[in-house]
């Protein structure tokens, strides 16, 4: 439920920053296995693509910093950094939420395969 609403806020906050539209590629989520039934390879592959979208989401902060820093100095307005930090912090949380949901499937993983 967290995920749709941070989901929902991140694709609201990008349609009503029309200034920073295209330039940051918000990366896509990652499928986790389930750790119950996971082979391990499969939580191998998926410990990798979490490492890989971390290191994406951290570069998408990093492209909204670089692209509010680079609009002219008229349309850096607190609206407009407002809109930045909520885009910031909708990515931060959606790569916090993958990262424990990948930790919950590997507990899971472990207990079986002990």
């Amino acid at each position: 439920m967290r995920h749709r609403i941070t989901l929902a806020a991140l694709v609201l906050a990008c349609s009503l920053a029309p200034q920073a539209e295209a330039a940051c590629e918000y990366p896509g989520d990652v499928k986790l296995p389930d750790g119950a039934t996971a082979t391990e390879a499969d939580m191998t592959a998926a410990s990798a693509a979490v490492r890989q979208y971390v290191a994406a989401i951290e570069a998408y902060a990093n492209c909204l910093d670089t692209e509010f820093a680079a609009l002219p100095a008229e349309q850096q307005t607190p609206d407009a950094k407002a809109m930045v930090n909520k885009r910031y912090n909708a990515a931060e949380d959606a790569k916090v939420a993958t990262a424990n949901a990948f930790n919950e499937q590997l507990r899971a993983f472990k207990a079986k395969n002990p």
